[in-house]
């Protein structure tokens, strides 16, 4: 009798990178630019003639063509599909998580890919759009839609990333960044009253996103801003308590944080936030001539559900 026993062959990172080229059908001709290779290092790799030639950098390179994460590859779960559809339709595919139900525009967010840049560098900012599955090439057009998923998700890995409850607020607190040097940007910036201000919100609102239904009671003294999400409109949203509370924070803050493009100070908002078995629904009403400087710089601790 023979006894076969069980041994498990390390795969080196050279053979996990020939398999994903195979797997997902990378050209050769392509693969020395998806790589960062010359094309005479990329043949002498392939033929097994310099191994060490795959360092960490060229996963690196491979990840950030195809948007996705180097550890991703390495591992083997990256996502098939979305990694051809990068490879045959362009580096502005999505996720189908994202692009089903687009609702929302990128300028509702581009702000925090900026905000990132600027504050964590290049790298850090680049390899959250490679964990969404996602190019920061997308954010070439403002106007772009996509799924109020992507916001969620963006927010969530960001938490998960190393941000803390205080920088997630900061996020709502920078549209600024990208939305200033805009043709919309300049009508915030023509206002020189809060009531301007939120009037030219109530008029583009839409030019954000269409997820929620938007009703504006404004006077001279304050405005009331009612929204609601119906879940009936977005049988695509599959989320926790707590992922849907974090979103709801962070719309809190930045609807007192409009007046800041219009160079006035911002307003923490008085909300009212609703859980119903159709949707959620939140009340914000921000007090024109009550305003505390303190108030927003002392936000209430973020507490998030456990589901």
């Amino acid at each position: 009798m023979s006894i076969i026993l069980d041994r498990v062959i390390p795969v080196t990172k050279s053979e996990k990178i020939k398999h994903f080229i195979k797997d997902v059908g990378l050209p050769l001709n392509q693969a020395p630019e998806a790589l960062g290779m010359t094309a005479s290092d990329f043949m002498a790799w392939w033929s097994g003639f310099n191994p060490k030639a795959m360092r960490t950098q060229q996963v690196i390179q491979l990840g950030q063509f195809f948007n996705i994460h180097e550890d991703d590859i390495l591992s083997g779960t990256y996502d098939k599909e979305f990694v051809r559809s990068v490879l045959f339709l362009g580096v502005e595919a999505v996720p189908e998580r994202y692009s089903q139900y687009q609702f929302s525009f990128l300028r509702s967010s581009a702000h925090i890919i900026k905000f990132l840049t600027l504050t964590r560098g290049q790298h850090f900012s680049d390899m959250i759009m490679r964990k969404m599955n996602v190019s920061p090439l997308i954010y070439s057009s403002f106007d772009n839609k996509i799924s109020l998923n992507y916001f969620v998700d963006l927010l969530e890995i960001l938490a998960s990333n190393g941000l803390k409850q205080d920088e997630l607020d900061n996020l709502a607190c920078v549209l600024f960044l990208t939305l200033s040097r805009t043709a919309l940007g300049q009508k915030f910036k023509a206002a020189k009253t809060y009531f301007d201000c939120y009037s030219v919100l109530a008029e583009n609102v839409h030019l954000f996103d269409t997820n929620f239904n938007y009703k504006f009671d404004l006077d001279r003294s304050q405005v009331r801003i009612e929204t609601s999400l119906v879940y009936e409109n977005h049988p695509h949203l599959n989320w926790s308590l707590a992922r849907m509370d974090r979103l709801m924070r962070y719309r809190q803050i930045m609807m007192g944080w409009f007046p800041f493009l219009s160079k006035l100070p911002p307003i923490y908002p008085e909300n009212v936030l609703k859980h119903t078995v159709t949707g959620v629904e939140a009340s914000y009403v921000i007090k024109f001539t009550d305003y505390v400087p303190s108030q927003l710089f002392s936000l209430p601790t973020a507490r998030f559900s456990q589901s």
